[in-house]
């Protein structure tokens, strides 16, 4: 008997995660209206039945796609890192045009990860992270993690082509994404403008970008040969 009882709930669990184009579309819809509950509410004050009162159904059809509450906040966390991802469009190949393609990527890194919506879940995160360490885990491991990883390649393809010496990639990646990063993020963060007085988005890239690739010691100046013969 509890053999029969173990094969029927693992053909509902194994029903629950079929993936069908429908129901991808339903778990969309779902996922969209749960991020605007969260981020209007709180995680604590956000409910599953708001969540099914805008979308429609069921808490038990919720519930069968993620789980838990805290499952349904997991997957916005993985949807909106998915979704920073495919922005950055970095290059499958080394190109002699790195300068151009660190801004290109850039610009594109901070439109998306500045977005109101991006800054405030990541304040949900940050503020869960205590109790739900999962969150920060999964968003770590799926947002700047991967982020490291993929620049990482680009860089080491760079390396490998003899164009820049980079021989620790992800390292060097970490390095200019926070570069990149760090404070207009902790300044819209603290509710500052995202920028020092006198700068904009395009002068801190091409600060970050220029410190990156050029390092700021003193350029040499070659050592001119006197030539032989020549009076003192």
């Amino acid at each position: 008997m509890k053999a029969k009882s173990a094969i029927a709930v693992a053909a509902v669990a194994e029903k629950a995660t079929r993936r069908t184009p429908r129901g991808d579309l339903r778990r969309e819809s779902i996922l969209e209206a749960a991020r605007e509950v969260f981020l209007e509410s709180g995680f604590h004050g956000a409910s599953i039945e708001e969540v099914v009162r805008r979308v429609g159904g069921s808490k038990a059809s919720l519930y069968s796609y993620f789980g838990s509450k805290e499952g349904l906040f997991t997957d916005i966390i993985v949807m909106q890192c998915d979704e920073f991802m495919k922005n950055l469009d970095l290059p499958s190949q080394a190109d002699a045009q790195i300068e151009q393609t660190l801004t290109e990527v850039s610009r594109r890194f901070l439109k998306t990860f500045l977005e109101s919506k991006r800054r405030e879940l990541f304040r949900i995160i940050v503020a869960e992270a205590a109790r739900f360490p999962a969150f920060a885990k999964r968003f770590y491991e799926n947002g700047p993690m991967r982020a490291r990883r993929l620049l990482g390649q680009y860089l080491r393809l760079q390396h490998d082509a003899g164009i820049i010496h980079c021989p620790d990639a992800e390292f060097a990646a970490s390095l200019f994404i926070e570069m990149v990063k760090a404070t207009p993020h902790h300044r819209m963060l603290l509710g500052l403008p995202p920028y020092h007085e006198g700068h904009d988005m395009e002068s801190h890239i091409a600060g970050a970008v220029s410190v990156f690739l050029h390092g700021v010691a003193l350029p040499v100046v070659p050592v001119k040969k006197r030539k032989s013969g020549s009076s003192r």
